[in-house]
């Protein structure tokens, strides 16, 4: 199925993992690179985050066949085995196992109403892009992301991670709508919540987007201390 960007979102989810592999490449062609601390994970060093990714990728794979999604699949790279490689590996059999079940194959998801592949089609390529920002972010990089599937991102907050908070009680329900604007797209605002007013958040698409999952600080310039307040509790797991 086509993403938004006008590409197929297993070609997305392809490309993410291959800059992902090259991140971490760079990071075996550098002493102690890989046990960089990753800022938006404490306690997470590179390497676990790209372990963390792959087992998540195997995990959905699990979910494409029926597996119980309260177990958690414990592989990690063999002895001696470059962590690039195992990656790669592991996100290579996620896409060709999506590839095979086809968008439609039915399976279980995070929503009750999207019981099918295609919903891991999207969100794996949204996991493998943030975690691909905080890799870069490891090591003292940045990296654009595609104000378009940002805005994705965003959407996906909204109608996936948001409400599953709110389910497993983990948050409050916001006191105030939070409108999230992009300024560098003609899309209408992403509202999330469902209160009677609302506190309005401007910024690019991608920067809104790290702005929920917590990876960029505030600026003044994203809205008022209302704003700044609800960005400021949990969104997303």
């Amino acid at each position: 199925m086509i993403s938004p960007t006008g590409r197929p979102w297993l070609d997305e989810l392809a490309a993410a993992a291959e800059l992902f592999v090259t991140v971490l490449v760079s990071a075996e062609h550098q002493k102690g690179a890989l046990s960089s601390p990753v800022r938006a994970c404490p306690g997470w060093t590179l390497r676990d985050l790209a372990v963390h990714l792959g087992q998540t990728h195997r995990w959905t794979v699990g979910m494409l066949d029926g597996a119980d999604p309260r177990q958690r699949p414990p592989i990690r790279p063999a002895e001696g085995e470059r962590l690039s490689d195992w990656y790669y590996a592991e996100s290579e059999t996620l896409r060709k196992a999506l590839a095979v079940a086809g968008p439609d194959a039915p399976c279980w998801t995070l929503v009750k109403e999207q019981r099918t592949a295609l919903f891991w089609q999207r969100r794996q390529v949204h996991e493998t892009v943030i975690h691909l920002w905080d890799a870069h972010q490891a090591l003292g990089g940045s990296i654009d992301l595609d104000p378009i599937l940002a805005f994705d991102g965003l959407e996906e907050v909204r109608d996936v991670m948001y409400p599953r908070m709110l389910r497993a009680e983990r948050v409050e329900p916001l006191a105030q709508n939070l409108v999230l604007s992009a300024s560098d797209l003609h899309s209408e605002s992403v509202v999330i919540g469902d209160a009677e007013q609302s506190a309005h958040v401007q910024g690019p698409a991608a920067d809104l987007l790290l702005l929920v999952w917590q990876r960029i600080p505030w600026r003044p310039v994203f809205g008022d201390a209302a704003a700044e307040e609800l960005v400021a509790q949990s969104l997303v797991p």
